[in-house]
């Protein structure tokens, strides 16, 4: 056999849309056919406003894409990925194809943590990320081109200022700031952020600078906290959509590396999102030309926290289609 069957095929695209998204938008659409599977852009799902360019649409789906990939190899299939195909239709973003290939236990533990992810906003804990586990995000992020570099911390260290001026720009912008909120909804079950999933206010004053408006999800350790999170800047050599693809790759391969062990992230796109802002994370972080694409905390969380809710995900008759 060359092709998952069709059962198959759905539990892959499935998993595949567990991926991380900017603002839960999910912005995918997949064309199976006899002999491969296709990733094309949602265009609709774009943030027009806060993403003009379609960086976070790119890379959202990147991140979709790498998921794939990792969900057949834990399923038996080694996956082959054409990246941007058809340059006459910039939508169409990759096609994959399939050899059947027996999963190691590294392929399971990643299919496991891609049921295991989550985007957890709460404090991490004081324990410091050793930095030989850097160097292994470091090296999955190489292997799809993309460089990670630290970035200082602290109260009032750069990221937490440049998070600051990037949240002030942003909500300065009417227009953008009502389209954030669209994505934002208690009853939500299909997309966007339901309020279980954000801090409340209290919690969310004592961490980092967030554009969201306050939800429901508490932390209880916040005043306690002596949190020691790493920040890493993930970032490529051009700044074009075959890299924001290539980023959400590495997004999503170090984030399920972090799930493995038990580490937790947070992707903020908000000081890539404002010039400015990304002009002084490059200018301060990069040593090169280079361009930033995403900004990462990482830490460990609490242990005594329980795992926060799965955010919802369009049902699949939505998501694929049958060329």
């Amino acid at each position: 056999m060359t092709f998952p069957d069709a059962a198959t095929l759905r539990e892959l695209v499935r998993l595949a849309c567990r991926a991380p998204s900017v603002h839960n938008t999910q912005p995918w659409q997949w064309e199976a056919t006899d002999h491969d599977l296709r990733l094309h852009v949602a265009p609709d799902r774009q943030l027009t406003r806060t993403d003009p360019d379609g960086r976070d649409l790119a890379v959202s789906c990147g991140a979709a894409l790498h998921q794939l990939v990792v969900a057949a190899a834990g399923h038996g299939w080694a996956a082959a990925v054409a990246r941007l195909p058809e340059p006459a239709r910039p939508q169409h973003l990759a096609t994959v194809t399939f050899a059947a290939r027996p999963p190691d236990l590294r392929d399971l533990q990643l299919l496991q943590a891609v049921e295991d992810r989550r985007t957890d906003r709460r404090q991490v804990s004081s324990w410091a990320v050793p930095p030989a586990r850097l160097d292994e995000l470091a090296a999955i992020a190489a292997h799809f081109g993309v460089v990670v570099t630290a970035a200082p911390g602290g109260t009032t260290g750069l990221v937490p200022r440049l998070l600051r001026q990037a949240m002030e720009v942003q909500d300065a912008d009417g227009a953008r700031r009502d389209e954030l909120l669209s994505w934002v909804h208690p009853f939500f079950d299909r997309q966007g952020i339901p309020v279980s999933n954000l801090l409340t206010a209290a919690a969310a004053a004592a961490g980092e600078a967030t554009r969201f408006p306050p939800g429901s999800l508490s932390d209880p350790y916040v005043e306690r906290a002596d949190p020691s999170p790493s920040w890493l800047v993930l970032s490529t050599a051009s700044d074009d959509r075959l890299s924001w693809l290539r980023v959400g790759e590495a997004l999503d391969a170090i984030w399920l590396a972090c799930t493995v062990v038990g580490l937790s992230v947070v992707p903020f796109s908000q000081p890539i999102e404002v010039a400015r802002t990304r002009a002084d994370l490059a200018h301060h972080v990069l040593e090169d030309d280079s361009c930033p694409q995403l900004l990462l905390r990482v830490g460990w969380p609490t242990p005594t926290n329980e795992p926060v809710p799965l955010t919802p995900r369009r049902p699949l008759e939505e998501v694929l289609d049958h060329g």
